[in-house]
């Protein structure tokens, strides 16, 4: 196996293949959403249609653990095995179509990750956002987008700053809430911060 490959994701999957459940969980966990949000990009599928491949997908994983070399990362083989999962789908919907399939061992290139992931994360956040009360989303803005303190914000608003500690717990709860299932695809993108 490749010495480049990450130690984390090596000791999981090497963890998985001996069966050890956590490690799967770990894995499954942390990058449910983003293949299902992928799946959905890839071929405008319904969520509920992307959820069975990418579950599927995970189902394989675990059943054909003890044979698979994955060369790359486990990133790489998950969103592969989901792209031709996908074009099996637009196969069956739509027998003219030709698609070419790239093995899971093919790495998939950071760029194609993003492309397909981060303009849906930033709008999530974003409609997140916006459910929040106006006051309360406007102290949340200042804190965490423009970067204020909360004193600053306190006396920019004429506040007091238990009310502006108190308004920024208050999104960060909502928000962590809205976004529950997103949460480790918001880590990879270093978009967690904001919900800090």
């Amino acid at each position: 196996m490749d010495k480049n490959y990450p130690i984390n994701e090596l000791f999981l999957f090497e963890e998985m293949k001996r069966g050890k459940e956590y490690a799967f969980d770990f894995i499954f966990n942390y990058y449910y959403s983003g293949l299902c949000v992928y799946a959905q990009k890839m071929i405008s599928l319904p969520e509920e249609e992307a959820r069975d491949i990418v579950q599927d997908v995970f189902v394989k994983l675990w059943n054909d653990r003890e044979k698979l070399d994955v060369k790359f990362s486990i990133r790489s083989y998950l969103f592969v095995s989901v792209k031709n999962k996908c074009f099996d789908v637009l196969r069956k919907k739509n027998r003219s179509i030709k698609v070419q399939e790239i093995t899971p061992q093919q790495d998939i290139s950071d760029e194609s990750f993003e492309t397909y992931v981060l303009s849906e994360l930033e709008a999530l956040f974003n409609n997140s956002l916006n459910k929040l009360p106006e006051r309360c989303r406007e102290i949340f803005e200042l804190s965490r987008l423009q970067g204020l303190k909360n004193r600053e914000i306190a006396l920019k608003l004429n506040l007091s700053e238990k009310t502006v500690e108190n308004q920024i717990t208050k999104a960060l709860h909502i928000l962590r809430e809205e976004l529950k299932d997103y949460l480790p695809l918001l880590a990879i993108f270093e978009l967690f911060h904001f919900l800090r």
